[in-house]
This record gives structure tokens, C-alpha cells and sequence, in this order.
């Protein structure tokens, strides 16, 4: 394949752009998270037992998109540093409940403030209506790769 091929096809691929969105953010938020003592990494775990306390470990898996071994190593290093805890759910002793730590919940406006200070900076210069598509378009994105993941074909053009 000609390198310019690659080129016109990485200057063009919307994945090189996520990445690079994914990386700056991460960048972005390691300072001001700091402060707190959560690591950039487990924002999204965190966030989610705060919004759901209670929620069974495997459907924050599902949730976020990640293995069990990421979520099962997150849920460690969260419980060791003293923001979460788990139980036997009542209903299925195989399953694990998690919930935020009262040290969880006290950062939660803080850790909100700091993500909303992130999304403003996102979507800084797009109007109401801009904002609204992307989101949508990046939900559409999403649902896209989701419906793909088990199809036998996709390995194919590899």
C-alpha cells in the first residue's frame, strides 16, 4: 500500500479522531482529578456506582462497555483507596452489589464540577442545537460498533 494511501486514510478516519479526544481528555482531567485522589481511569466507575448505588458489578461491566478483569481490578484499587464497597447480592450470592463509600459521595459535586468544566471545554464554541447532534451522532457511532461486535464477518477483512 502506498503511503500516501495511508496518510489520506488516517488524516480521514473519525477513529484517529476519537483517540486523540480520548488521550487530550485524559490529559485534561488528570490534574483537577488528582486532587481528589481518584485516578482519570476510574471516573466512569465511580460516576456510575454514584448514579446507582447498589448496581451489580456485571452490569457495570456491561455498562462501560469494559471485560470483567478491568472492572473486577477498578472495583480493587476503588475499595483499597476506601471510595467503594461491595456485598453478596440478597437475591444471587455469586453476584457483588456496589455501592459508594460516604468518602465517594462527598466528592461527588466536586467530581461533577470538574466534568462539567471537561464537557464545557468540549463543546465550547458549538451552539445548543450543535451540542445536541453531536451527542447524538456520537450515541449513533456507539450503537453502531455495538451491533458489530459479535458479527462472525468482522475479523474477515483483517
Amino acid at each position: 500500500m502506498h503511503p500516501d494511501t495511508i496518510t489520506a486514510f488516517d488524516q480521514d478516519s473519525p477513529g484517529r479522531r476519537f483517540s486523540i479526544i480520548q488521550r487530550l481528555s485524559l490529559i485534561y482531567l488528570s490534574g483537577p482529578m488528582s486532587e481528589t485522589g481518584i485516578s482519570k481511569s476510574k471516573i466512569p466507575y465511580l460516576m456510575k456506582i454514584l448514579s446507582t448505588p447498589g448496581i451489580v458489578q456485571e452490569d457495570l461491566t456491561n455498562y462501560l462497555c469494559l471485560d470483567r478483569a478491568a472492572t473486577a481490578r477498578a472495583l480493587q484499587s476503588l475499595e483499597n483507596n476506601g471510595f467503594v464497597y461491595r456485598e453478596e447480592d440478597p437475591q444471587d450470592r455469586r453476584r457483588k452489589n456496589v455501592y459508594p463509600t460516604p468518602k465517594a459521595e462527598g466528592l461527588q459535586g466536586e467530581m461533577v464540577d470538574i466534568l462539567k468544566a471537561h464537557n464545557d471545554v468540549l463543546l465550547s464554541g458549538f451552539t445548543g442545537e450543535e451540542q445536541g447532534l453531536l451527542v447524538s451522532l456520537l450515541d449513533r457511532v456507539a450503537d453502531n460498533l455495538r451491533r458489530n461486535l459479535d458479527k462472525p464477518d468482522r475479523d474477515a477483512g483483517m
